[in-house]
């Protein structure tokens, strides 16, 4: 079906947004909403740690009536402002979930603009709004992947805008008409560059700027403001591709809804490092040897995997995009949690010397399987002559291969405790509890201002 005879392409989302609108979901798939949603939050609260975010923060004038942020105490800003906080601090965690049909990563967008406009909306308008976020980004994402990244362009940071125009437009009540403003007016705010990763600490920054203009964009469209209906295939694509989508935007998904197919992280870093940890630890689970028993290791995997390699180390967001740095980590410190990824071991000389013992390369089989299996294969030497052997093809937190959500409970902990007590730790936690939560959502988020540290 060629999208453009009925309309054009923002025209069909706007469909797909209406339609989610009005289908009254189960509670099994809001659930999966609400998980994405803990784990957002658990992700928000580790990437507001650093200085950046602290001076991204300054800027936001304050305001009487407005939207807090992870740690905020009194302070509020404007919702767009507020949106665009949140977007920074979930996507700076690189800990957050993300789609490997699209190759972005949407509840850095969509969860902030939930966030920020929540006052007074439901639990179910909410999980309706999630739902539709993750189906237009996604999608947008998925009919450039691999090709926006090849050409230079980061898909979470370019999408953004129209994951948060479709999630505010659900939020704010739009008709169809207003929908498809708002998408068409997000292409406007559409910018995301993967050499940004080159100083990872601000790269978060264009994502965060393209949720404020998504949100911006449904705002403006609610003000009966509208854009060129044909953006998409005349501007955005041409810019971004320079041909039209490689698969059709309205090509069925791999799962129902794109926050079905989307995965969730056990350990932060760039995705494409997870299937080689996993390979890694399927090996340590079944043997028990010493780092120093191993004379070298072979990676194998999928091409983007390592296209998107940062080969020199020089801070923590180097460090998540190196497979070796996060095979040697797990082989000498024995983790790949936040801690592991700290610039302090980068002087490690066990780690540094088992860096040097790991070659990646791409395997043209895992590369054919890409990006519908993110796979890899790890093969240990040891000095003895044993050739140890793990192979993953999809890595844990996959729908294939799902996270427990015992370790989602355990993410949000871990990464929230030094902010929430524990009353607010339960309380949040509770949103997982679909049929029996009594708190309103615009109270849950205001309790995710608290910093007991501060007091």
């Amino acid at each position: 079906m060629s999208t453009q005879h009925e309309g054009g392409i923002a025209l069909y989302l706007a469909r797909l947004v209406d339609r989610i609108g009005s289908t009254q979901f189960f509670d099994e798939d809001r659930a999966i909403v609400r998980q994405h949603m803990l784990d957002a939050i658990a992700a928000a609260f580790i990437g507001c740690r650093g200085k950046a975010f602290d001076d991204l923060t300054k800027l936001c004038p304050r305001v009487s009536k407005g939207c807090r942020w992870p740690g905020s105490g009194p302070d509020r800003t404007h919702p767009l402002d507020g949106g665009m906080v949140w977007a920074f601090a979930i996507n700076a965690s690189v800990f957050e979930d993300g789609s490997r049909e699209g190759a972005c990563h949407p509840a850095a967008v969509v969860m902030p603009t939930i966030i920020a406009l929540s006052k007074g909306k439901s639990w179910e308008t909410i999980d309706k709004a999630a739902i539709a976020g993750y189906e237009v980004m996604v999608r947008l994402a998925r009919s450039g992947n691999p090709q926006f990244t090849r050409k230079g362009f980061h898909p979470t940071a370019i999408t953004s805008p129209f994951g948060a125009a479709a999630t505010a437009s659900l939020l704010m009540g739009h008709d169809l008409l207003m929908t498809q403003n708002a998408l068409c007016l997000a292409a406007l705010g559409s910018a995301g560059l993967m050499s940004s990763f080159r100083s990872g600490e601000t790269q978060p920054l264009q994502v965060a700027w393209s949720v404020r203009s998504g949100m911006a964009a449904a705002m403006m469209a609610g003000a009966g403001h509208s854009g060129y209906s044909q953006i998409i295939e005349e501007g955005f694509y041409p810019a971004y591709l320079g041909n039209p989508p490689h698969v059709p935007i309205d090509q069925p998904l791999e799962h129902e809804y794109a926050i079905k197919g989307s995965y969730l992280k056990p350990y932060p870093g760039c995705r494409h490092v997870h299937p080689s940890i996993d390979a890694l630890v399927e090996i340590l689970k079944k043997n028990k040897f010493n780092p120093s028993q191993i004379e070298k290791i072979k990676v194998r995997t999928y091409k983007m995997a390592v296209e998107t390699e940062i080969d020199s180390l020089k801070s923590r967001g180097d460090a998540y995009f190196n497979i070796p740095y996060a095979l040697a980590a797990r082989m000498v410190l024995g983790k790949s949690d936040w801690d592991a990824f700290d610039e302090k071991h980068f002087i490690n000389k066990h780690l540094i010397e088992m860096i040097k013992k790991i070659r990646v390369d791409v395997d043209p089989e895992i590369e054919s399987l890409y990006p519908n299996q993110r796979g890899s294969i790890v093969e240990v030497y040891t000095v003895d002559g044993n050739i140890l052997r793990g192979k993953v093809s999809y890595p844990l937190g996959e729908p294939e291969n799902p996270l427990p959500q015992s370790v989602i409970r355990e993410k949000f902990r871990d990464a929230a405790g030094a902010f929430l007590s524990k009353k607010s730790l339960d309380r949040i936690e509770n949103m997982l509890n679909v049929s029996g939560l009594t708190d309103s959502a615009e109270s849950l988020f205001e309790t995710l201002s608290e910093n007991k540290a501060a007091r």
